[in-house]
């Protein structure tokens, strides 16, 4: 963790619609996205619990799930893997790196702008949602910031304890060269400098719009 000042890193930003001068304030009262996915995604599939679902389907031998449900309940496992994921890390670091920006309030950052326009491509190409914006930009940023990637947690279906145990070698991670770094993660007051790139995407199976 280290302090910055007037330092310009780089995001993508969905659906933000971000201008150039425009000042946010991320501190532990500031929920992010990845706040939502945790705290607020449900777990149901058709408003029902996915197990129940795949019980009953195992108890009928033709019954069985549509393709767009497939990819839902896949959808909800990962989520699922998400919320354990994020709060061993989330604990690990309020008990044992309580001054470092948490994963849950702070601005998700990348250290050049190669890496943003190569996110914002990926990111464009894999959404189908109506109507996303996707804008890459340049953020000058007052207030703290934690690298990591050479250890990077990513999703493996870990329990809550193993997940724990992964989590302090995140949150110990420091003097990384640029190349070795994954994510930035910022508390503090950012400003919007540029504007590097914008795209928007329509719906595909929405021909009237």
């Amino acid at each position: 963790m280290e302090k910055v000042k007037d330092l310009i890193l780089y995001q993508v930003a969905t659906d933000r619609n971000y201008k150039v001068g425009d000042k946010l304030v991320f501190d532990k009262f500031t929920p992010n996205g990845q706040f939502s996915r945790v705290f607020k995604t449900p777990f149901k599939l058709d408003g029902k619990r996915p197990c129940d679902i795949l019980y009953n389907i195992a108890g009928h031998r033709f019954k069985r799930l549509k393709k767009n449900q497939l990819y839902e309940l896949a959808h909800i496992l990962e989520y699922y893997d998400v919320f354990v994921k994020e709060l061993a890390l989330e604990e690990v670091r309020s008990e044992s790196f309580a001054d470092y920006p948490s994963r849950l309030h702070c601005m998700y950052l990348s250290i050049s702008k190669d890496i943003a326009l190569q996110n914002i491509e990926a990111m464009a190409k894999n959404r189908e949602k109506k109507g996303s914006q996707f804008q890459a930009v340049a953020v000058k940023l007052n207030g703290k910031i934690f690298k990591a990637g050479k250890f990077y947690m990513s999703r493996e279906s870990e329990s809550y304890e193993q997940y724990k145990e992964k989590s302090y070698s995140y949150w110990v991670q420091k003097d990384l060269k640029d190349e070795e770094v994954k994510e930035v993660l910022f508390e503090g007051e950012a400003e919007i400098v540029e504007i590097i790139k914008e795209i928007k995407v329509k719906n595909k199976y929405n021909r009237n719009k």
